[in-house]
């Protein structure tokens, strides 16, 4: 960790009296420096006259002035929220914007691109540490990743729109949604957005050695998860037009940032992968299967997955043919050819 990145934390006392967690500093000059939360920590970077409690401040050009929110339920239960340009991680898992992600005891976040912490128990800490004056601005950091993206798209939807029930149509599609959303979470994955009738969610070089094949065990869950909750009675209450979603995966590398002015808006991601995705899943259908891989995703994950080989396609808004593959599903041996 950079010297010129120091902390100073203002404790808010508990009003539902339950422990305090505490953000551990791993790694750097402070390492060990313990910082005790009760219901809520805002962490963010250090400005003069900002002194408040219920602050951890970061003395470092990356992060952003409200950074990360860090909360505790009545039950003990922590969450984070992202709110940042550059980006929260937890255990090297980048967070959604926005979204609320429950932490446990034990992880690590990590703030900006230097400063990670591990959430423990209770036992407040008399630490004292410096700080120091800093920019009021953020130093917008891009970052160039390889990673697997991964598209599901509701069959149909415009067809769904036109003639479905309004009402009966978005509660429908944010179920689905919000059990998606759970099921990546777990998988190890980040969601990105959600777009109309698509999820789009990616899988990173840093939290998986081989990320194309965690996309491609993902996406065989997701599917058989969307297919189960098909049957669920009630769950999917769009009458004449059942439920299917139809899923695509592409490799490669993307640049990302966060956008939006004081809090984060969202997370840019711009690269071929993340047009290829929406490009290539217009082919899955009956005859093909529900999930469609591009060649990079194929060769990454072909050891550990059967796909069926889909020829060469033309794909809008592609100069060459993309040779397109069917995920079948995960090999029960290795060496399977």
């Amino acid at each position: 960790m950079s010297e010129d990145i120091k902390v100073e934390s203002y404790i808010e006392p508990s009003p539902t009296h339950h422990p305090p967690k505490r953000l551990v500093q791993v790694g750097g000059d402070e390492e060990g420096a313990s910082y005790p939360f009760f219901d809520r920590l805002e962490i963010g970077r250090f400005r003069p006259g900002r002194e408040s409690a219920g602050h951890l401040l970061l003395v470092d050009p990356t992060v952003s002035s409200r950074h990360c929110i860090l909360t505790q339920d009545q039950d003990g239960r922590c969450f984070a929220r992202d709110v940042s340009r550059n980006g929260t991680r937890l255990d090297g898992r980048r967070l959604s914007p926005n979204l609320q992600t429950e932490i446990q005891v034990g992880q690590t976040p990590t703030i900006g691109r230097q400063l990670t912490f591990r959430l423990e128990g209770d036992q407040p800490s008399d630490t004292e540490v410096p700080t120091s004056e800093f920019s009021k601005l953020t130093m917008k950091v891009d970052e160039v990743k390889r990673l697997t993206v991964l598209v599901g798209d509701i069959r149909n939807y415009t067809v769904l729109v036109q003639q479905a029930t309004s009402s009966a149509l978005q509660e429908s599609v944010g179920r689905l949604f919000e059990r998606l959303e759970k099921e990546v979470i777990s998988l190890g994955g980040t969601i990105k957005e959600f777009q109309g009738d698509a999820i789009f969610a990616f899988w990173e070089e840093e939290t998986s050695e081989n990320h194309g094949a965690r996309a491609c065990e993902a996406a065989l869950k997701l599917g058989r998860l969307a297919e189960e909750l098909a049957e669920v009675p009630g769950f999917w209450q769009v009458d004449g037009f059942p439920l299917h979603v139809d899923w695509a995966l592409a490799t490669g590398t993307v640049v990302m940032a966060g956008y939006g002015e004081g809090n984060a808006m969202g997370l840019s991601m711009v690269g071929e992968p993340v047009v290829l995705a929406f490009r290539i899943e217009k082919f899955a259908n009956d005859k093909t299967g529900s999930i469609i891989a591009c060649e990079a995703t194929h060769e990454m994950a072909s050891k550990v997955f059967k796909f069926h080989d889909l020829g060469e396609r033309e794909v809008k808004g592609f100069d060459e043919p993309r040779r397109v593959y069917a995920l079948i599903r995960k090999r029960k041996k290795l060496f399977e050819r």
